[in-house]
């Protein structure tokens, strides 16, 4: 089964997150056009060691997005991504089924939880990040709040919980539930 991501350093963790629910499932993040500096500072500071898979090739990226079965992306508007924004996504996804999930910011900050609760209405978000948080309190942390964006392992956790309702894909065991908190990849 081909899973596709699609979005920020917060997509890029979750591609390994998923392809360890099951080793039948290929995952693969695509790296977006504006991406590229991202690329080089979450592969050589966040992945931490761990494989996973990247497409920074355009055309490769579309032709992945042409054969996945599930596609899981942050909403980016044209001038972020002209090759991968919604309209685009939609037109290579005939066969796969979407799945749009919240970038998830400090929820600490009123103006990035408002601002994230705004932004799960307009994109009509599948898994809102406001709402794990809501669900799960604090328990939701960032623990470098010079880096608003990267939350703790438990979000990834939830996050993921909340895609395998969605698919029906077994959720991880208790044993690797419990290791998965304890190595606190990548963001702590």
């Amino acid at each position: 089964m081909n899973i596709t991501l699609l979005g920020n350093c917060q997509t890029l963790a979750l591609t390994w997150y998923l392809q360890e629910l099951n080793s039948h499932l290929n995952v693969v993040w695509i790296q977006f056009e504006k991406a590229e500096h991202l690329k080089n500072v979450m592969l050589k500071d966040y992945c931490k060691g761990k494989f996973i898979s990247i497409i920074s090739d355009i055309n490769k990226g579309i032709e992945r997005l042409k054969c996945s079965d599930y596609i899981i992306y942050q909403p980016m508007q044209e001038k972020t991504s002209p090759s991968y924004n919604y309209k685009q996504l939609k037109k290579y996804a005939k066969k796969a089924k979407l799945i749009s999930i919240s970038s998830m910011f400090n929820p600490a900050n009123p103006k990035f939880m408002n601002g994230m609760i705004e932004r799960a209405k307009e994109f009509n978000i599948d898994i809102p990040a406001h709402k794990i948080i809501e669900r799960h309190g604090s328990n939701i942390k960032i623990n470098d709040p010079t880096k608003p964006r990267h939350p703790n392992t438990f979000y990834f956790l939830e996050l993921i919980r909340e895609i395998c309702i969605i698919t029906g894909w077994d959720y991880y065991s208790n044993e690797q539930y419990n290791q998965y908190l304890k190595e606190a990849f990548p963001f702590g």
